[in-house]
């Protein structure tokens, strides 16, 4: 048995003296601790499917929903499941273990509470439950991750989450206001919007940046444009801001569809990682007529760094992107700005928000 202890790591040892056994510390070389330590990091990562597992268990099965902001019984949930309280308690008690429900005696849960902020659905703009739900989605196509690298293609249908089901559109679109709200605030305080009168959200999404923009300018008229199904649910999401703005839903498709009207800002947010290179330069190319003289093309990612090594998220989401997409990779602000510059977009400057911040933003502008 191995335990660690002021001085370093060592393991149990048996010996006997005369008649007795007696039990004796053997540190263990140092060779041998870097060894087991890299042993317990590899592993770790081998084993995260084990959490992953459960959770994403506990959030098909609405655990959180049920109990919500109080507490239910084993005997309630699973008469509500319609399964059998031994085979859910497994479960349960699995996600006590996580540290993600509460039990004192294994036959009562509730959400734990350095959880209820982010897992409860009352929990308002803090919930991230739709969030999860995307991850868990990515799950399948990342599964076979091997595929996608010995094809160069997607392990999915592109479609289905980008409109070609409606209910699994309207999943993804929510789980990306989860995102967007824990960011939505801070890109209002870094893009300045100030003497704009219109701005265009282009592959809007949910909405939420847009929303939180009108917020902060209230004489922005705001133009959200997307995939239809995707604005109905926009549409929701609109309703939880009280924005004086006036706003125009403009369903069409980017890359086929012409850019209606001109305006001082176009904001592509998170869109580009999903078309690839050769879509990219040409959909900027096309935004260029789009933007009003000394108005300004913002394109806010989760940006790969330039040697295309970090940071984390951004390097998952490329491969993401490679599982679901026909042509789809995370970029880079160096290579994101030659794009920008090849469009005839100037004074282009790069911002970088904090460091809880995957997101940040390059502007150009146009003379």
């Amino acid at each position: 048995m191995a335990i660690k202890g002021a001085l370093g790591t060592a393991v149990l040892k048996t010996k006997k003296i005369g008649h007795r056994e007696v039990v004796m510390l053997q540190e263990l070389p140092v060779s041998d601790r870097s060894v087991k330590k890299m042993q317990i990091e590899v592993l770790s990562i081998a084993e995260g499917f084990f959490q992953s597992s459960i959770f994403f268990a506990l959030l098909r099965l609405k655990i959180f929903e049920r109990i919500d902001g109080g507490s239910k019984s084993l005997m309630e949930l699973a008469t509500e499941l319609d399964v059998r309280p031994d085979t859910l308690a497994r479960l349960l008690n699995a996600g006590v273990v996580l540290k993600v429900l509460e039990s004192k005696d294994g036959f009562n849960y509730s959400i734990a509470s350095t959880c209820r902020t982010v897992l409860s659905p009352s929990a308002g703009e803090n919930y991230l439950g739709d969030w999860i739900r995307s991850l868990d989605y990515f799950c399948t196509p990342l599964s076979k991750l091997d595929q996608a690298i010995l094809t160069s293609g997607p392990t999915i249908e592109p479609s289905t989450h980008l409109g070609g089901d409606k209910e699994s559109t309207r999943s993804f679109t929510l789980s990306m206001h989860d995102y967007a709200t824990l960011r939505g605030k801070e890109l209002a305080d870094f893009l300045s919007t100030d003497g704009c009168t219109s701005l265009l959200d282009l592959g809007c999404g949910p909405g939420t940046y847009a929303f939180h923009l009108g917020m902060r300018n209230p004489a922005l008229d705001l133009y959200l444009a997307d995939h239809p199904v995707v604005l109905e649910t926009a549409k929701e999401i609109q309703a939880r801001f009280s924005l004086k703005n006036k706003i125009h839903y403009v369903p069409l498709d980017a890359l086929k569809d012409d850019i209606p009207g001109s305006y001082d800002i176009i904001l592509v947010s998170n869109m580009l990682h999903g078309l690839g290179e050769s879509a990219s330069r040409s959909l900027i190319k096309r935004l260029y007529a789009s933007v009003n003289r000394g108005g300004s093309l913002v394109i806010q990612a989760q940006y790969l760094r330039d040697d295309r090594l970090g940071g984390r998220w951004p390097v998952f989401l490329d491969l993401i992107q490679l599982c679901v997409t026909e042509n789809g990779r995370n970029h880079a602000p160096q290579e994101t700005r030659e794009w920008l510059e090849e469009a005839g977009f100037t004074k282009i400057e790069y911002f970088p928000m904090t460091l809880l911040n995957t997101n940040s933003f390059l502007r150009g502008y146009r003379e």
